[in-house]
């Protein structure tokens, strides 16, 4: 039986979107995958929690790390919080999985601390998907774990991009790019230079060179590596951009009749957009390089966007791409 630790207080809206999100997938998810949620059992109740049993069970838990509290050394040991507890039980091998919407800083920090790297990989990258233009969905990374990462860092980001890609989406031969302000070899600062010249040389790795902006969508490469200071202005500015478009599209819809009824005509292609390019349809990030199947999202997550976290966290654990990454240790302990 598949287990998933989820962090009650982990968002915005906790713990009633987190209780949301976990009934619509145990309503939706028919196998024996079972929920464990890390709460205080009054807030729980309160916001209409209740045991599915066998296959939903709270933990009470008073405390719990707020979405505004700053990395320092109380936190790590700090042992009794809703964020801590989640993590542990993922060290313990209690659960497959761990899931919050909380602070992603102290998630990150508690999880490579608490769990340890795997050997050989040196830094942490969170990785997302993006939607693209082939219907399918471009791997991402990283997206805010690393902000200062060396060609190192990005090269292994690559690789792991790579495996998660041929091993979770099923991609044949996923290629990768680099982020970057233009197409040439050439282009862009030394570590994106250096970064493609290593590329360059992996001889099984499907490389597509650099990827500029406009470029990012069309799905031209499945995999797109860039440091975690520009993955998140990135990430950000795509959410934002999707949610500004739709407003603007419906606010010109309802100024004209002819809109209005335009609308009516296109109104299952627009949804399709909509939910295509909504957060909420991807739900969150995996934590790649940690011991363990992390996955992060955004505070403000809707039940749905945590409703699909679940989903991906438990496609992630009954694929064989941890077994893939431990498996190329050779690889990694080489660079």
């Amino acid at each position: 039986m598949m287990k998933i630790a989820i962090d009650g207080m982990g968002g915005d809206h906790a713990p009633g979107a987190v209780i949301k999100g976990i009934e619509m997938f145990l309503e939706k998810d028919t196998s024996d995958t079972g929920i464990i949620c890390v709460c205080p059992e009054e807030l729980f109740k309160k916001a209409g929690g209740k045991e599915f049993s066998p296959r939903l069970k709270l933990v009470h838990c008073d405390r719990y790390v707020p979405m505004d509290t700053k990395l320092s050394l109380s936190l790590f040991r700090d042992k009794d919080t809703t964020m801590h507890k989640i993590i542990h039980m993922l060290k313990n091998r209690d659960v497959d999985v761990a899931y919050s919407a909380g602070n992603t800083a102290a998630f990150v920090s508690l999880a490579v601390g608490e769990l340890g790297m795997i050997e050989g990989i040196d830094r942490p990258a969170i990785c997302v998907h993006l939607p693209n233009l082939k219907d399918g969905v471009t791997v991402f990374l990283d997206v805010g774990a690393n902000i200062s990462p060396k060609v190192l860092n990005l090269h292994q980001y690559a690789l792991m991009g790579w495996f998660y890609a041929k091993n979770v989406l099923e991609i044949e031969n996923p290629a990768v790019g680099i982020l970057n302000i233009g197409g040439e070899p050439g282009k862009g600062d030394e570590l994106r230079q250096k970064l493609f010249a290593r590329l360059s040389q992996e001889t099984h790795l499907n490389f597509a060179g650099n990827i500029e902006g406009h470029e990012l969508f069309t799905g031209r490469a499945d995999v797109v590596i860039t440091d975690g200071f520009s993955g998140n202005i990135v990430l950000k500015v795509s959410e934002g951009l999707g949610r500004s478009f739709k407003s603007i599209m419906l606010r010109e819809i309802n100024r004209s009749v002819s809109g209005k009824i335009g609308f009516l005509i296109a109104r299952n292609a627009i949804k399709k957009y909509a939910r295509k390019t909504d957060y909420a349809e991807y739900g969150g990030g995996v934590l790649l390089g940690v011991n363990g199947v992390v996955i992060i999202s955004h505070g403000r997550s809707s039940p749905r966007a945590i409703y699909h976290a679940l989903v991906l966290g438990k496609k992630i654990a009954t694929s064989s791409f941890f077994d893939q990454l431990k498996g190329y240790r050779e690889k990694w302990v080489q660079q």
